[in-house]
């Protein structure tokens, strides 16, 4: 399990911010004043590794210093995360939860409706999270694919099985024996923290329609500058244009055009943080007019492009 911060290291508003540009969550610190971006929000240990393909695990084990909020803002087919210690108010729409220790919580995102958590401050928190990808959840499902639908699911972790977080947390196995471990552990969480109704068969895919669908999807998201048209997709795809828009939309959770703007505001702001202009940024991610990237990136994000914007 690849250590990203250890028992000691504290992690600063700033720090934060990159790990959510990593994980595709937007964090919020309202008790900080905004040059404050070097002050210690949380102190601990966090730990990543992949179980299994279409798996990825983290374990933190942390000190919450200062108020901190968070938002995801990227589609997930499931993530199941685990409470061990501490707590946290979690929100999803008009659901809203006390997420509390020996809690568990079953959650799918559409990417315009994402899970919102305020983890109030001076208190230990050690919990896990798993995330599947669609192959992984398609195969684990038997090849069908969920509804795309935003849900909260919450449960209570089996005894037993929060006795063997805690050991494999407190006592992990060496080398192989702890990715066996692990991806062991997982499946358990996925076998107990299926949200109801998920096994329901709604699109069935053939494994060259998966091909032929991430064909699209590399495309869109190594050329997003380019103009792409659903004619030209759907061709790439050897699908027509109805059939490519319905299987885009079942496969991952959201439509092509809506994955393309997606992928074009990821790029511009990556480039507004390294230090790029406004225009210049709007211009590589693919839009002809920059008032039209600032009306989207606001949209999307919640502030303008030129709050991002530091000379290089």
């Amino acid at each position: 399990m690849p250590l990203i911060a250890a028992a000691s290291c504290q992690h600063t508003s700033r720090d934060l911010l990159a790990y959510g540009e990593r994980y595709g969550i937007h964090y919020r610190f309202p008790t900080l004043p905004t040059n404050a971006a070097e002050q210690a929000v949380l102190r601990g240990r966090i730990f990543e590794l992949t179980p299994a393909t279409g798996m990825q695990l983290v374990a933190s084990d942390i000190e919450v210093l200062q108020r901190y909020d968070s938002r995801s803002r990227r589609a997930a087919p499931l993530s199941i995360i685990a409470m061990l210690e501490g707590r946290a108010d979690v929100a999803l729409g008009q659901q809203r939860l006390d997420f509390t220790a020996g809690m568990a919580l079953s959650v799918r995102l559409h990417e315009r409706e994402g899970l919102r958590a305020v983890q109030p401050p001076h208190q230990r928190i050690r919990a896990l999270t798993l995330a599947l990808d669609t192959p992984r959840l398609t195969e684990a499902l038997g090849g069908k694919l969920p509804s795309t639908d935003s849900n909260l699911h919450a449960w209570s972790l089996p005894s037993g099985l929060q006795q063997l977080l805690e050991q494999a947390l407190s006592s992990p196995l060496a080398g192989v024996a702890s990715r066996l471990q692990w991806e062991g552990l997982s499946l358990q969480l996925l076998a107990h923290g299926l949200p109801p109704g998920l096994d329901a068969p709604a699109v069935r895919f053939s494994p060259g329609e998966w091909q032929r669908l991430e064909r699209v999807r590399e495309q869109l998201q190594a050329c997003p500058d380019q103009p792409h048209s659903l004619a030209a997709l759907a061709e790439l795809a050897s699908m027509s244009s109805a059939t490519l828009r319905r299987k885009f939309q079942a496969a991952y959770g959201c439509s092509v055009f809506d994955y393309l703007r997606e992928r074009r505001l990821e790029l511009a702001r990556e480039m507004l943080l390294q230090g790029h202009a406004v225009e210049r940024a709007a211009q590589s991610a693919g839009y002809l007019h920059a008032s039209n990237f600032t009306t989207a990136f606001r949209q999307r994000y919640g502030y303008p492009p030129s709050s991002l914007h530091r000379p290089a």
